[in-house]
Formats: structure tokens, sequence, C-alpha cells
């Protein structure tokens, strides 16, 4: 076989691996090729065995390689090595190899070039196998890739969903908010309103107590009195939005609620139930690494309530004055165990971090930060003491 050829038909191959993914025909074809190699190398190492017999035979009969002997097994050996000749020699030149002489040529030197050929064509199939196993390596190594950045863009589609959400929910929280003050600007506008009209009408009732007649007194006095109902109602109103204002991102249904801090930390709580012990261990241990975020405190709740102790307001405080720096996050958890209905324990344990977040709220200073959220019923601090569970954890989350 001409180098050059070879050297074709290697850059050939080269090409293959280097545009597989484009062209995925011709795998199949580099298969058909492997077995055509295969075929012709087998057909080779048959003749060389047919010509060794015929030699031999030859040598016993006492005849030469030209076929001058009689000897019918010595005819039909070389019938059969004519024939497969013949079938090489299509493959050959299918393969685009050159044929093989005639008879007239020596059988040593035959039996020799048909051993280098396919000495050269096992070569060639053993580099093929070689360059085929580093196109499936490149292959298998594009699809891992392939695979990575796909996780990837599902990631980064996932969280610019979630920042998406969080967006949303600050405008609507920024219009919520806006509302409250303009309704508590109006509320206070009338109660000032009717405090004049009431200061009025006490003027003109202090002017006339002694002048006026019974019917007039008496609707002074009805007027005196509905605009006194009318000024306790206004300043409980006002009262009531002033308290829900600072309300407003106190507690959060959902994890879209939750401020940006604390996601991360509430997606990788809900993570643990049914863990063991030790694993539990290990897993707050690297919230602490990951997050910078650790629990304070576990406060503790009697079966079916959500009222705070004096031990636990005591603990609070505590946490307030001296754990828990200015512009940190307190994350309040709230828990309950999983006897009674599910519905029940998603609402007690609501109620329970509620309860912790709004007596924290009213003592902390302008710097700290709060909010309360629930992870409903839970077997995960005991399965064997359902008490263990009705809790309420709070975390500090670190800034950043």
């Amino acid at each position: 076989m001409s180098q050059d050829k070879q050297q074709e038909e290697n850059e050939e191959g080269h090409d293959d691996v280097e545009h597989v993914h484009r062209e995925p025909a011709k795998a199949r074809t580099d298969g058909r090729f492997t077995g055509q190699m295969n075929s012709v190398a087998l057909l080779l190492f048959m003749i060389l065995a047919m010509l060794i017999v015929l030699a031999v035979i030859s040598l016993r009969t006492g005849k030469g390689a030209d076929g001058t002997s009689d000897n019918p097994t010595l005819a039909a050996i070389k019938a059969d090595l004519e024939a497969r000749r013949s079938d090489l020699n299509r493959q050959r030149i299918s393969m685009g190899l050159p044929p093989l002489e005639g008879a007239s040529e020596p059988v040593e030197d035959i039996a020799k070039r048909l051993k280098a050929d396919a000495d050269t064509l096992a070569g060639i199939s053993g580099k093929f196998q070689q360059m085929l196993a580093e196109k499936d390596t490149f292959i298998s190594q594009g699809n891992a890739e392939t695979l990575r950045l796909e996780k990837l863009r599902q990631d980064v589609s996932h969280e610019n969903a979630r920042l998406q959400n969080e967006l949303q929910r600050a405008l609507i929280s920024a219009s919520e908010t806006d509302r409250l003050k303009t309704m508590l600007l109006d509320s206070q506008a009338q109660r000032d309103a009717l405090a004049r009209e009431l200061e009025a009408a006490r003027q003109e009732l202090a002017g006339h107590s002694g002048g006026v007649s019974g019917d007039e007194f008496a609707d002074l006095q009805r007027r005196y009195e509905e605009t006194l109902r009318a000024k306790e109602f206004f300043e409980e109103r006002v009262r009531q939005l002033e308290n829900a204002a600072p309300k407003a991102d106190l507690f959060a249904e959902s994890e879209e609620a939750l401020l940006p801090a604390a996601v991360e930390l509430f997606r990788r709580l809900r993570k643990l139930e049914g863990m063991k012990d030790s694993d539990l261990t290990t897993e707050y241990s690297k919230l602490g690494v990951d997050l910078g975020a650790n629990v304070l405190h576990a406060l503790d709740f009697a079966t079916g309530s959500s009222e705070l102790t004096e031990e636990d307001m005591r603990r609070l405080d505590l946490i307030i004055a001296e754990e828990v720096p200015d512009g940190d996050l307190t994350l309040i958890i709230g828990y309950a165990s999983e006897t009674g209905s599910l519905d029940a324990n998603q609402q007690l344990s609501s109620d329970r971090a509620t309860a912790a977040a709004e007596y924290f709220a009213a003592r902390k200073r302008e710097g700290q930060r709060v909010q309360a959220v629930y992870l409903g019923q839970t077997d995960r601090f005991s399965s064997r003491i359902p008490e263990r569970n009705q809790i309420c954890e709070v975390w500090r989350i670190r800034r950043k």
C-alpha cells in the first residue's frame, strides 16, 4: 500500500473525529470500512495458508508452482486459490488498493506480499479502532459539557424567575405601603377636622349655655356626642393603620414573600425532613458555612398553643439586646408536631412564628430586621416525642 494512500486515509479518519457532531452518517461508513478491512485480512490469511499448502504439495509431487501437476487435490486447491484471489482483488480494488498479480509470480513472493499487506491492514485497523475510541471519548465529553450547560441554563432561568417574582412582590409591597400611608394621612386629617369641630361645639355650647332653650341645648348635646363617637372611631382607625404598616412584610405566607437573604435558608430547611440526627447536625453546620446562618434559640410551645411564655419573652429580649447586630436578619420559623390535622398544624405553626416575630418587632432596634415564616408539621426534631416538634427556631442570618 502506498504511503500517500495511507496518509490520505488517516487524514480522512482524523477529519471524522473532528466533525463527529456534524456528520453522523460518517460513523456508519467507518463501521462498514472496518468490516471490509477485517474481511480482507481474513482472506489474506486464508490465501496465505492455501499457498503454503500448495507449496508443500508441489514439493512432494516434484512439480513447480506453475501448475503442471495432474494431482486432483492440487488442482482443486489451485482453483480455490484463484477464486479467493479474484474475490480478494475485487475487495482490494473497492478499497483503492492495487490488485494482486497473476499466478506467474513465485509463491514465496506472493506469500511475503500477502503477509506484508495483512500486517499493514492490521495496523490500519488497529489505528482506526483507536481513532474510533478517541472519537467516542470526544463525543462523551461533548455530551457531558452539553448537559452541564443545560443545567446551568436551567439554573439561570430559575434564578431569573425568582428575581422577577421578588421584583413584582417588591412593587406590590411598595404600592400597598403607599396606599396605607395615604389612608393614614386621610384618617389623621379627618381626625383633626373632627377635633376642631368638637372644640367648636364645646365653645358654642359654653357660650350659649345660659341663653339657649332646652331643645337647642339637647341638639348641641347630641351633636357633641356624635362628634365624640366619630373622633373615637377615626382615632382607632389611625391606630390600626399605624400598626398595619410595619406588619406588611413581617410574616411571609410563602417563599416568594421572603426577604432575599432568607430564601436559600428556607429552601434548604424544607429538604431536611426524614434525616438522621447525625446528618441533620451536619446539614445545620453546612448552613452556617454556606449561608452565614445559625440557630440562636428554639422557643417551645404547649400543645395547641401559640402563646409566648415569660421565659420566651426574656430570651427574645436578650437576643435583641446582645445577639443580633444591626443589619442582620432574624428569621423566625414556626413548626408543629404531626398530631392533629395538616391544615390546623399549618395555621398553628404560622401563629407561633407570627407571635414571636411581633414581639421581636415591637422591641427591636431600628437597624435590626425580622421576618416570620412557617414550615408546618414535622417530626424532624423527634419522631418518638411529638412535643419536641412544637417549636419556633430563631435564626440569625449575617449580613453579606
